[in-house]
């Protein structure tokens, strides 16, 4: 049998994964712990799996985990690039709301924070970006995808294999 290609079904979960991330409203799918993330995972395994369906084949898991892993890298990369643009463009400085917060309801900021907040407030102020800031996010983006894409995919793969009762390698 003729596998298809999972290049596809990657580049089809990222998109929705940016997507539902960039997108206001959509976002809060995402604090349904990761829902949005969870969604794109299985939908590139879903086309993935009707492509191997066509084929004669069945989806096994470690596809659906691949696809949902190797969707949750790229997506979080391009989420990243996207949302240093949409900063950079809307020229504004977070660490401004964090000033903002903290004066608002009396919370003291500790000096070794104050320090950090300056530093990154600094490099938001003379390059539109924080370096600290992109490395801590692009971490956490893929820490956070690279964990509920695969689960998507996962999930994806056995409810179709539970459909067909189709025992799992």
């Amino acid at each position: 049998m003729n596998q298809p290609s999972k290049f596809t079904p990657v580049i089809i979960s990222s998109f929705l994964m940016v997507f539902i991330s960039i997108f206001p409203v959509l976002n809060l799918l995402n604090v349904l712990c990761c829902a949005g993330i969870v969604f794109g995972g299985a939908a590139g395994t879903y086309y993935y799996g009707r492509q191997l369906e066509k084929a004669g084949g069945f989806i096994q898991n470690k596809d659906g985990i691949m696809i949902g892993l190797l969707s949750g890298i790229i997506s979080a990369i391009v989420y990243v690039i996207f949302s240093t643009l949409i900063m950079m463009i809307s020229q504004q400085n977070p660490v401004d709301l964090v000033y903002k917060m903290t004066e608002q309801y009396s919370i003291p900021i500790p000096p070794e924070s104050e320090k950090m907040l300056q530093t990154v407030f600094n490099e938001y102020q003379k390059n539109g970006f924080s370096t600290i800031m992109i490395g801590v996010e692009l971490f956490s983006r893929i820490v956070s995808h690279c964990i509920f894409g695969p689960l998507g995919g996962l999930l994806a793969a056995s409810i179709m294999n539970k459909r067909r009762n189709v025992p799992q390698q």
